[in-house]
Order: structure tokens, then sequence, then C-alpha cells
């Protein structure tokens, strides 16, 4: 192999090695979703957690002036998922790049706008973000959608 040709090849491996492959929607294993509003009373978090089978959302209250003392105790929401819509939500999540984007975006929860949150985990770690309540990110806008759909159906109505 001539000097040239090795460099080239060299120069290939290593930039190959520094990627950083796309996660494959069978290895994403959890999606977590969070929200939370500072200036509240009430049920102002909600942790939705999204695993094969099931979800579950969890809603939280807090005290505050005009608020029952003690605040009400948290509630508990699931449902259980098709293989097809498990395997939809891993698609979008293994689609969603994360890294692409700044750990926080925007300004969550500034001027009680509320903040959300996602996380994407697979076997070998968690990419996460948060961003303003109902913001939009390209990197990772139909997981998004998705997830706060399934938020939607999961809280019950008042």
């Amino acid at each position: 192999m001539t000097p040239s040709k090795f460099s080239a090849f060299a120069l290939t491996l290593a930039l190959a090695a520094c990627a950083t492959p796309a996660a494959s929607p069978a290895s994403v294993t959890r999606v977590v979703s969070t929200t939370s509003f500072g200036m509240c009373v009430g049920y102002c978090t909600t942790r939705l957690e999204i695993t094969e089978g099931q979800a579950v959302l969890i809603r939280e209250a807090r005290g505050g002036r005009g608020a029952p003392s003690p605040p009400p105790p948290a509630q508990r929401f699931s449902t259980t998922l098709t293989a097809g819509e498990w395997a939809e939500i891993q698609r979008l999540a293994a689609q969603a790049d994360l890294t692409a984007v700044p750990d926080v975006v925007g300004c969550p929860d500034c001027a009680d706008g509320g903040a959300e949150g996602l996380t994407i985990e697979t076997p070998t770690g968690a990419e996460s973000v948060s961003l303003e309540f109902g913001a939009d990110l390209a990197h990772a806008q139909a997981l998004l959608e998705r997830v706060r759909a399934l938020r939607e159906r999961l809280t019950p109505q008042q």
C-alpha cells in the first residue's frame, strides 16, 4: 500500500471511529417527558415514562397561596402500549438528535411559561434536553408531538 493510500485509509478509519452512530430503534429503552410550572398551585409537574408495553404519567401537586395544605397526593395514570405504538415511539426517538442541540433551549419556565424536558435512554446512556413548554424542537419535533399527545391522553379532563 502506498503512503498516500495508507494515509487515506487511516483517516477514513479515524473519522469513522469519531462519528457517533445514530441510535437504532431497538436500542431505545425508555423515553421520559417532564413538564413543570413554577408559579402554580395544584398539579404543577408531570413525569411521563414510556417503556415497552406501557406509559405511566405521574402528576405531583405543589402547595402555595390558596392551595390546600397539605397538597393533594400524587396521581398515577397508566396505559398499555401496543407493540406498534412502542415501535413508533422507538423509531421517532432513534431519529431524534438531541446531541445536535444544547442541554437547555430557550428559557424554560421564564415568565411562568412552563418548562418541558425530554430524555431518550439507551443501554449505553441517555440524552436530554430542557425547553420552554410547548416549544418546537426541530431535531426531535415528531417525537415531541407523539409524547405530548400521549400525555394529553393520560391527563384527566377537569
